[in-house]
């Protein structure tokens, strides 16, 4: 099976319009850059007629690979099932309705070329979607960035990847698949460089509103462990100060003799009561998390360079 430069990944559900003039763009920058490429587009099985036009784009060119999913399985599903097809050492993933152009592909081999980065994210300081949906995209970016603090706060769809660390990701098996989030487990070698962002140039989006917070929310539960820290530091403040206000009721009681008759008793009960079972929830969540990090099949290395590579290098 023969090699090439660069595999460019693109998740295919809408994109019957802007596929051939996608295919034209990556087309003119690899043959202009004297690069080998491939094209992998993988159907995530949407509504429009994007099929047909792949199977089209393939029998006019064999460095055009289409894959046919059978069912919609999301995004980054459709991504990783690219990743299984590439034959090339590095791999480059974008969207298919060009809102980030195939030109830009450039600053991010640079870019690798200038650190020897495992990954490097184009990212957009001006997006063309409305403006309802810049500042949701942004609210989430940010949230997730605080919650996930060893993902990259630019991380974006717009990604050159080394190919052997992609491949890791298939290995991995999550309630909720975050590439991204993958990416993040497995190297801290990460760069980012501005890219443009281009007007959508056909179609709608796929992304609603209600699909984005169902994106973030599952997002946050399955690979932070923020909500579940939160609730464990909440449930041991809850426990101190109901100790307290117990131990002050109860010397009260036994000193001063001034409280209505059961008050103590109900106080002391309701109050150690409540804050051990938020403070056992608490404990148990601790306990599900690790098993959720097991289970997800998280790798516990991965080899980004062997001896005889670095004597090579030297």
């Amino acid at each position: 099976m023969s090699s090439v430069d660069y595999a460019v990944v693109v998740p295919v559900y809408r994109g019957e319009e802007s596929l051939p003039l996608l295919y034209q763009e990556i087309k003119a920058f690899f043959e202009g850059a004297n690069l080998s490429f491939e094209l992998i587009l993988v159907h995530d099985c949407g509504p429009d007629n994007s099929w047909a036009v792949m199977k089209k784009l393939a029998a006019q060119d064999a460095r055009v690979r289409p894959f046919q999913l059978s069912r919609n399985f999301g995004q980054h599903n459709a991504i990783i099932c690219g990743f299984a097809q590439v034959r090339s050492p590095w791999i480059i993933t974008m969207d298919e309705d060009l809102q980030q152009r195939p030109a830009d592909i450039s600053a991010l081999i640079a870019e690798q070329k200038k650190g020897n980065f495992d990954l490097v994210y184009g990212y957009f300081e001006e997006r063309q979607h409305n403006g309802f949906r810049n500042l949701t995209s942004w609210l989430m970016q940010r949230s997730l960035s605080l919650a996930i603090p060893q993902l990259h706060r630019h991380y974006s769809p717009f990604r050159l990847i080394r190919s052997d660390m992609a491949k890791a990701c298939l290995q991995m098996n999550n309630s909720y698949t975050f590439l991204d989030g993958y990416l993040s487990w497995i190297t801290q070698q990460v760069s980012s460089v501005r890219v443009s962002h281009q007007p959508r140039q056909a179609g709608e989006s796929g992304y609603t509103l209600r699909k984005l917070l169902n994106h973030s929310i599952n997002i946050l539960i399955t690979f932070s462990d923020l909500p579940i820290r939160l609730l464990s530091g909440i449930s041991i403040i809850i426990f101190i100060l109901s100790s307290v206000y117990s131990l002050y009721i109860l010397l009260r009681k036994l000193i001063l003799n001034d409280i209505i008759p059961g008050y103590s008793s109900l106080v002391i009960i309701l109050g150690f009561g409540l804050s051990l079972i938020l403070l056992g929830i608490g404990i148990l969540g601790e306990y599900i998390h690790r098993i959720n990090q097991r289970s997800s099949r998280r790798p516990n290395f991965w080899l980004r360079a062997s001896e005889n590579e670095e004597q090579d290098e030297d």
